[in-house]
């Protein structure tokens, strides 16, 4: 991103489908095979019994009921649903029975088939997950829940594993002071947190180097020395992090953006118009994901420090008016470090979150058809990809292991990102595609909602305007000298149909 200041160290239409097995015709019992049945001679009426006990008309009258039905011979099945045959994949007629739901559970049916409220066999993704002309296609056959697909992050550290170094090391640390006092750390964006601090005492002072990149006009990289200082035994509160994030919502976010955000295309705007969203909605789920938002990049983000006496100030000082930063003072290393670890804890949290509120919403969509739910999916989803984007960014940057980069970027691609684009475009087949919303003519399937539908024009008008750019952003590649270069990459498949 432009401000990317980052710490380095040395269809649902399935009208034509059979259930496999049974017959193409719709008069099943026309079409049950009876043994030794025998039909009559053309021009007589036709009456399927035995060969002993098979008639025809004549002059005397119809036979008798007791014998034409006794020459009937029994059906080998006792129910014409037994004598459908037993694979029962493929299209299931109406909603699912209670006893079938509790089924679809046990088997955690795909999301395909969650969409259609169908079920799949066990093992196996069921028939109708398997035509390629299948209009929810696009989702693909998995088994994971909604909940589940932040598994790729699992082992994931590029941002703050780069700062675990001799400085921190408890080889390195002889003793910290019983004296306290209070530092206020800062991002630079209007908020503060104070923090119990202690001195800390180190075999190796050279330790508390502090590296950081700018971008603002050049790439530029930057280096001071800092205090020797610690958080205190109690260390960095995450509900203190988590306070101190929420005032950046509540006092200040869309400058954040600008700031943070700066010359970066599409992104800027789209954030925004989820902020404006939040601000007439309220809605939890996305103040969660503009939290998240801003957690993210404060855990890359370098820390700095107020608080500090007349003496001490010059140690971290920045004085070099190339820096954005020039005349501020860089937080002490390790509270550098304790920041970090503290707030890539909170955006984990929040992206676990965020992730069980998306999973309500789908269900609200596709079991009681909420479309007013829409808009807040959107803007959740548009988030969760932006954010996935800048971690593969960060991922390429800090990690040095090629292999290691690419098959955790093929992990975020094979099944979460396609899931989040699949089950947004079947909800989506429900409403006109993104570029062509008016409220006019579809308020109506958002009950109506001024905020929802204000918001989905203004994501209309955004789309159209940088739908040229969006369309060359699905091949994006990673670009050291660029800190724009994977933007839009993933996002831009959700807005361009």
């Amino acid at each position: 991103m432009h401000l990317r200041n980052t710490l380095v160290f040395p269809p649902t239409d399935y009208q034509n489908e059979n259930v496999s097995g049974s017959p193409s015709g719709t008069n099943l019992e026309a079409q049950l095979v009876y043994q030794n049945s025998t039909i009559s001679k053309p021009g007589q009426n036709i009456i399927i019994g035995t060969d002993s006990e098979s008639s025809s008309w004549d002059d005397s009258g119809p036979p008798s009921t007791s014998t034409a039905s006794s020459g009937l011979t029994k059906c080998p099945c006792e129910t014409l649903e037994d004598a459908i045959t037993e694979n029962k994949n493929g299209r299931r007629k109406g909603s699912l029975q209670p006893e079938q739901r509790q089924q679809a559970l046990e088997f955690r049916a795909c999301l395909r088939c969650k969409v259609l409220n169908k079920i799949c066999d066990k093992g196996e993704p069921c028939g109708g997950c398997k035509p390629s002309y299948a209009r929810l296609w696009q989702v693909p056959y998995t088994r994971m829940d909604i909940t589940d697909i932040g598994y790729f992050m699992k082992d994931w550290k590029a941002d703050y594993e780069r700062h675990i170094s001799l400085g921190v090391s408890d080889g390195n640390i002889e003793s910290f002071s019983t004296a306290y006092r209070t530092l206020y750390i800062t991002h630079g964006y209007g908020h503060f947190i104070s923090i119990n601090a202690r001195k800390v005492f180190v075999q190796d002072e050279k330790c508390f180097g502090i590296n950081w990149v700018e971008s603002h006009e050049n790439i530029r990289a930057f280096e001071v020395q800092t205090a020797q200082l610690s958080a205190g035994k109690e260390g960095v509160s995450t509900t203190v992090l988590s306070v101190y994030l929420d005032r950046h919502i509540d006092s200040g976010f869309e400058a954040f953006v600008n700031e943070y955000f700066k010359g970066t295309i599409f992104i800027t705007e789209i954030l925004k118009i989820a902020f404006r969203y939040y601000q007439n909605e309220k809605l939890p789920s996305v103040r969660k994901a503009l939290k998240l938002v801003l957690a993210y990049n404060l855990t890359f983000h370098v820390t700095m420090v107020e608080g500090l006496s007349e003496e001490e100030q010059f140690i971290g000082k920045i004085d070099d008016v190339r820096s954005k930063f020039n005349g501020k003072t860089i937080a002490p290393f390790m509270v550098n470090f304790q920041i970090k670890t503290a707030m890539a804890q909170v955006w984990r949290k929040l992206h676990e979150d965020i992730l069980q509120d998306l999973s309500l919403l789908y269900s609200s969509v596709l079991t009681g058809d909420k479309l007013e739910h829409f808009p807040t999916i959107f803007m959740i989803t548009a988030i969760l990809l932006a954010i996935w984007e800048e971690m593969q960014f960060d991922c390429y940057y800090h990690e040095l292991d090629e292999n290691a980069v690419n098959e955790f970027c093929e992990k975020m691609e094979s099944s979460p990102v396609a899931v989040l684009l699949g089950l947004f475009q079947a909800i989506s087949s429900k409403l006109p595609s993104l570029q062509a919303w008016d409220t006019r003519q579809h308020h109506h399937v958002l009950s109506s909602n001024a905020a929802a539908c204000d918001a989905l024009s203004e994501v209309r008008k955004l789309v159209n305007k940088h739908k040229n750019y969006l369309s060359g952003r699905f091949s994006a590649i990673f670009n050291r000298d660029d800190f724009d270069c994977l933007s839009s990459k993933l996002l831009s498949q959700l807005v361009i149909s």
